[in-house]
């Protein structure tokens, strides 16, 4: 679809995103809008240079003598894959957060989605007739406070009181209590003005990605400004103040009965784990470095005890390479997939894993985590795609845009090998890769990358195995026992219904049934049994 003109057959065909800002999130909650064409100020930390080309936008440029193989560059998507096929995508945006900075010489950059829409506009995805851009509106404190703290909300709604003054009593009391202080470059989670601006929008869009799938809009939506998967009920945590992924996750559940989440970020998805720990419509796969001290210090292998929580970690070990990251998690993603039998999932796709980062210590390529993302979406389930980590700005725009081009089955071929000269950003690629050109996919520097060998890495893979067995093991006994317990209740409620028919009773029963009392405070966490029989 051409951004540049009007929406047609394909707004007509999604008639839940309309053209004009709304109120709420309903089927007329967001508004189309256009890359190429963003008014937003450039963010400090990610000057462009403008470079003067009349080559066309998304143009497959020709081999060089620098240039990788196209073959390798075809094993991102799989040969055969069904990353081909057609899907419905939205592509979820706002300009308006890529302006905001947590603090000065902070690592975590809000600003790099801007530097992603000008590569997807470059690469001419945002004129694919099956993708259409939108702004969806912000979360309010309601929908936000379904999982966080009312208390914690205020605190992130009064930033910019309490910056103005963050020596007053109250503002130290909020700062303490919720782990938000003052900015400070060396915060992880600092305190500043436009917090609830960020955090608001960040949610507003992840939200916006549910009740897309539900409505039957699009197959994939996406929110790369979300991903936010460390944040806890009451308090911020790993650069991150509101999780966005467990409100989407749990706007999933009022439809979907079985949710899968599947983190590829480089640190473990803490957050979410912890939000729907044992709750077996919710099971969280998570592949993360581990060991030696990296944040947040959990998702090693679960004990005995443990193996029926619904979640599954795979902990790697620093340098691993593509071949044993995909090993692990196509190891891991069968057996969940074959267990679990997921309605729709949801990834986060940190490009922190990615090599070169400044935080994580991963050896991957976006060769295999692309390959990741499309062995995903080649399920066939409705699927939302958020961001989350990734501190080498450059090389995360690049692994997004891949994943945008792959969710709507664009081969290798049909992909540039090359950073387009037209992208605005062009130079700043451009010096990364000095002497080269800059390569669309992110590949391993031989004087800096050094992958771990993969003899090594393989007995990580067998430990992994064996511990997935007994967890899969378990988590069959679990849903085996909750099936069992919801048979015997229909029976014992059907024996009863028809005690009472004789005696004209049974209409007074039910009635007396439906208003009794819930236990569960929130309607999309009700059991399937309990939905079956109310």
């Amino acid at each position: 679809m051409n951004m540049h003109a009007t929406p047609t057959s394909t707004a007509a065909n999604l008639p839940g995103l309309s053209t004009t800002q709304s109120s709420s999130i309903t089927p007329d909650e967001c508004s189309h809008v256009r890359l190429g064409d963003s008014a937003s100020p450039a963010a400090p930390e990610l000057a462009s240079s403008q470079t003067a080309t009349s080559a066309p936008r998304g143009q497959t440029e020709a081999h060089s003598a620098e240039s990788p193989s196209r073959d390798a560059v075809a094993l991102s998507f799989g040969a055969g894959s069904s990353s081909q096929t057609q899907r419905k995508v939205v592509y979820f945006v706002d300009h308006s957060v890529t302006a905001i900075a947590y603090a000065e010489g902070h690592v975590m950059r809000p600003s790099r989605v801007r530097a992603l829409h000008s590569l997807v506009h470059s690469l001419g995805l945002d004129e694919d007739a099956h993708m259409t851009v939108c702004h969806a509106r912000p979360a309010s404190a309601e929908e936000m406070g379904v999982f966080h703290r009312g208390a914690y909300l205020e605190c992130l709604r009064r930033a910019p009181v309490i910056c103005g003054n963050p020596l007053e009593e109250s503002s130290l009391a909020f700062q303490k209590e919720f782990d938000v202080p003052f900015a400070s470059r060396h915060g992880d989670c600092p305190l500043f003005p436009e917090i609830w601006s960020l955090v608001s929008s960040q949610a507003g869009a992840s939200l916006a990605c549910a009740e897309a799938l539900i409505r039957g809009d699009a197959k994939v939506a996406m929110n790369w400004a979300g991903g936010m998967h460390h944040a806890a009920a009451a308090h911020a945590s790993g650069f991150c103040f509101v999780n966005d992924i467990v409100l989407c996750i749990r706007r999933l559940l009022r439809h979907y009965q079985r949710v899968l989440y599947v983190d590829l970020d480089v640190h473990h998805g803490d957050g979410v784990e912890g939000a729907f720990y044992g709750n077996h419509r919710v099971m969280t796969l998570s592949i993360h470095q581990f060991g030696n001290g990296f944040f947040p210090g959990t998702g090693d292998f679960p004990s005995r005890d443990t193996a029926d929580s619904f979640a599954i970690n795979v902990p790697l070990p620093t340098r691993t390479g593509d071949a044993a990251y995909l090993l692990c998690f196509r190891t891991a993603l069968a057996s969940v997939v074959q267990c679990f039998d997921p309605e729709a999932t949801v990834v986060q796709c940190g490009a922190d894993t990615i090599a070169g980062d400044l935080i994580g210590r991963l050896c991957v390529t976006t060769l295999a985590h692309t390959q990741c993302v499309a062995d995903v979406l080649a399920l066939g389930l409705p699927t939302v795609l958020l961001g989350g980590g990734g501190y080498h700005v450059f090389h995360t725009t690049r692994c997004w845009a891949i994943h945008t081009a792959t969710a709507l089955g664009r081969t290798a071929a049909q992909l540039p090998l090359y950073v387009p000269r037209s992208d605005p950003y062009y130079m700043d690629y451009r010096r990364e890769c000095v002497p080269h050109r800059p390569t669309l996919h992110v590949f391993l520097d031989p004087d800096v990358d050094n992958p771990l060998p993969l003899e090594d890495s393989l007995v990580y893979w067998r430990h992994f195995c064996h511990s997935i067995q007994w967890q899969m093991r378990a988590a069959r006994l679990v849903r085996q026992r909750f099936y069992r317990t919801v048979s015997l209740s229909q029976q014992r409620r059907a024996v009863f219904l028809q005690r009472f028919a004789s005696r004209g009773e049974t209409e007074k029963y039910v009635v007396a049934g439906d208003n009794r009392k819930r236990t569960r405070p929130a309607p999309e966490l009700l059991d399937e049994g309990s939905a079956m029989m109310s």
